[in-house]
């Protein structure tokens, strides 16, 4: 996994919506940082390991010591 899709996933863990994702990340001088390719990031992700919803993505990541 990206060290950009781990760090994505983490701060959404934490509770941030993908708005505050995008602003830490454009703070952090990360680019992309849009909203947009948040929302990408986090659909293929929950593709890859079989997630239906974002709490099921972080329990999976979680659980697999990804994040």
């Amino acid at each position: 996994m990206k060290a950009s899709h781990k760090q994505i996933v983490s701060l959404m863990a934490k509770g941030m919506k993908q708005a505050e994702v995008s602003a830490c990340l454009a703070k952090k001088g990360i680019k992309p940082n849009s909203v947009r390719m948040i929302e990408d990031t986090l659909r293929e992700l929950k593709k890859e390991y079989r997630a239906k919803t974002l709490f099921h993505l972080a329990y999976i990541l979680t659980k697999k010591g990804i994040i």
